[in-house]
């Protein structure tokens, strides 16, 4: 129990599927009067194929608080993962609560089992047309052979024609699958002898018997008056068909009393049978003419249909548009406030307390959420979307608590739904929602418009999830490619007898300037974050050209002859030309214009004195002109072969005196103004010197 109520688990998958609407809603709604409460525990697949995604959603039966339920309710045929049912039963064994698996055609050990009697209602069905209608050339679409089922069906079939006289005849037999393309060769079969057409086809499920009677109605063939076609199942479906399906159904009404009734003994006594049976009953309809179709019947039939597709024509509309706002987000934060826009149901969703820390993607430590081994994490986050609500309620919870407000739960009488949050494999919460409790169709269309929502919950929190991993690699790759940019650059320089230090000196020293510069109104429209890093990153490259010029020159102690300097003056074209043919695949064209231009025209001078294109002024690209600036004082401030360092005041007075020719004047006098931050770096980066 729950703070005194008792609580019965509902394991389910598909719950969006008609059918098992039509299944879960009665007993919910039984049991809620008897004075229980259900948890519905859903997977949005049937886990068939058993991929990592069905494995994410195979989750949510991982929050089952046995140790608090009463009962565990197993749908069994809706979950087509057998070693989940197991799973399910054996922790529930552990705590030693009854199990009561619905349909199954395992035996389980522990497990009480509940099933379908449907020989007595099938062999009505068929003496019904033998009987009553006095039907000979009864033909039959069975499912599939050697399915347990299928055969058990088909053989009554034999039988009763057997018991009246009529003999079998290999032709009338065919086997449909339980599906479409199968039946309609089937069909096709039945069919190509307009001579020897059936009297009645008995179909062995609906769906097979709502399609021979849109292939016979395709051939002017009418049913019933022609031919007789009857199903099996009373799938919601039918009820949609022209005509109505004589089939053999289960009354869910009273089977939820039948489901009851068996919790009540199993939780009360501990002594219930290990085996149940519940019956189908044959409902004579329209297709086999003992009822007729009614105009009114039908235009009811169609306006609900037309509703029901409208309606939910404008949520898949909804969630398209969600998905495409979740797309662009880049953290759970953005998430929950777009969600807010497209949730119309009332929803909790919860979160591991590790999901999207900081807003960035734990990969490794989400990886380890799976359901083999710890989904959830103890302490859970949640956030709290309810219609009538403005504002999103954020509440922290253990994961033993499960849903973050249970006064809300007790006053409520609608079913409440649990669905597995995941990427794939990769679990990092669960929704709780509160289906609506009208009956069926009210209910029905809650619950697929929750589970469309979940769905697109998942695929934004994949997309969120891989979008944070493909930035840490681009990270990581911009990093790597940084460090093998300054490492390259730090072996031009190295060749040019410097320790390495000048490449992060001018960088820190183009940092500084530039920085400054942008706060001035004339260049905080050039000098942009965006176009401050593409320099920053692209400033230790202005020498690469170097690695072209012969160590003789580079290193010459003395004065350089002119033939020698113009040999010298070529490392800005060769610079240009390394940076576009070298990292042209390694970096984006913004980044190889910023760095080829200060490669290029680092030594153009303001007065057009400068190499190699004599730029003037304003010509000179401003990334060059703040790198002009930087270089020489570095180069004045540092002991080359050729020279001792200067002091630097002297360093300072000589950009001052260049100013206006050398230098862009105002890059100097920001330069100058901003001596103090300029010899922190100075002193740092010369005392590791």
């Amino acid at each position: 129990m729950i703070h005194g109520q008792k609580i019965a688990a509902l394991c389910v998958a598909e719950i969006q599927n008609e059918d098992m609407e039509s299944m879960i809603y009665p007993l919910h709604s039984t049991l809620e009067k008897k004075g229980w409460k259900t948890f519905i525990f859903n997977s949005c697949t049937s886990m068939y194929f058993d991929v990592p995604f069905d494995r994410g959603e195979a989750g949510v039966f991982k929050l089952i608080p046995y140790d608090q339920v009463e009962v565990v309710i197993v749908y069994a045929r809706s979950i087509k993962k057998s070693s989940i049912v197991d799973d399910i039963v054996a922790s529930a064994k552990q705590y030693d609560k009854p199990v009561i698996i619905i349909d199954d055609d395992e035996r389980r050990e522990g497990a009480i089992h509940v099933n379908f009697d449907e020989s007595d209602a099938f062999r009505h069905l068929m003496l019904h047309l033998v009987e009553h209608h006095h039907l000979k050339k009864i033909n039959c679409i069975s499912g599939i052979k050697g399915n347990y089922i299928s055969d058990r069906r088909t053989d009554i079939y034999k039988e009763v024609l057997a018991e009246y006289g009529i003999p079998f005849e290999e032709q009338r037999l065919g086997y449909g699958l339980f599906w479409g393309d199968a039946t309609r060769h089937v069909m096709e079969d039945f069919l190509k002898d307009p001579k020897d057409l059936p009297e009645a086809i008995v179909c062995l499920n609906d769906t097979m018997a709502i399609i021979a009677c849109e292939m016979l109605n395709e051939r002017g063939i009418a049913v019933p008056d022609d031919i007789i076609v009857t199903g099996f199942d009373g799938i919601v479906q039918e009820k949609y068909n022209v005509p109505r399906i004589s089939t053999c159904r289960r009354d869910m009404d009273k089977f939820a009393e039948f489901v009851y009734d068996i919790v009540e003994e199993s939780c009360n006594t501990g002594k219930a049978e290990k085996q149940y049976f519940f019956p189908y009953v044959f409902d004579a309809s329209e297709s086999c003419g003992c009822k007729r179709t009614s105009v009114t019947n039908v235009n009811i039939t169609i306006s609900e249909m037309y509703k029901r597709l409208d309606n939910s024509m404008q949520y898949d509309r909804s969630m398209t548009n969600m998905l495409t706002q979740l797309v662009k987000l880049e953290n759970k934060d953005e998430i929950f406030i777009t969600l807010k826009e497209y949730v119309q149901e009332d929803v909790w969703f919860c979160y591991n307390s590790d999901f999207m820390v900081g807003g960035e993607s734990r990969t490794e430590e989400y990886s380890q959420h799976r359901y083999e081994t710890k989904p959830f994490t103890e302490c859970i986050d949640s956030n709290r979307f309810f219609v009538n609500d403005e504002d999103i309620v954020n509440k922290h919870i253990e994961l033993k608590e499960l849903v973050p407000d249970w006064e809300e739960v007790q006053k409520r009488n609608e079913p409440v739904v649990f669905f597995s949050l995941h990427s794939q494999a990769d679990i990092c919460g669960y929704a709780v929602a509160f289906a609506k409790s009208g009956r069926y169709i009210e209910f029905g269309t809650s619950v697929q418009r929750i589970q469309k929502l979940i769905l697109n919950m998942d695929n934004g929190i994949g997309m969120l999830l891989h979008q944070g991993a493909l930035r840490a690699v681009n990270q990581k790759l911009m990093n790597i490619q940084s460090g093998i940019i300054a490492g390259f650059a730090d072996l031009v320089e190295s060749r040019d007898d410097s320790t390495g230090q000048h490449v992060k000196r001018t960088g820190e020293y183009f940092r500084i300037l530039a920085s400054h510069l942008a706060k001035l109104p004339r260049y905080a429209g050039l000098l942009t974050e965006e176009e401050l890093e593409l320099m920053y990153k692209a400033a230790p490259l202005h020498d690469i050209g170097k690695i072209k010029i012969s160590d003789v020159i580079l290193n010459k102690p003395g004065r350089l002859t002119p033939e020698e300097f113009e040999i010298i003056k070529t490392h800005t074209l060769e610079g240009n030309q390394i940076i576009f043919h070298t990292m042209a695949n390694l970096e984006e064209e913004n980044y190889l214009k910023t760095a080829g231009e200060i490669a290029l025209y680092h030594h153009e001078k303001w007065d057009g004195s400068g190499y190699p294109h004599h730029l003037v002024g304003e010509e000179i690209p401003l990334s060059a002109r703040i790198m002009a600036v930087v270089d020489v004082f570095d180069a004045l401030t540092s002991k080359r072969v050729y020279k001792d360092a200067y002091s630097l005041d002297k360093a300072y007075d000589i950009l001052q005196s260049s100013s206006g020719s050398h230098f862009d004047p105002d890059i100097v006098q920001v330069f100058m103004e901003n001596r103090e931050e300029i010899e922190q770096v100075f002193m740092e980066t010369f005392s590791v010197e």
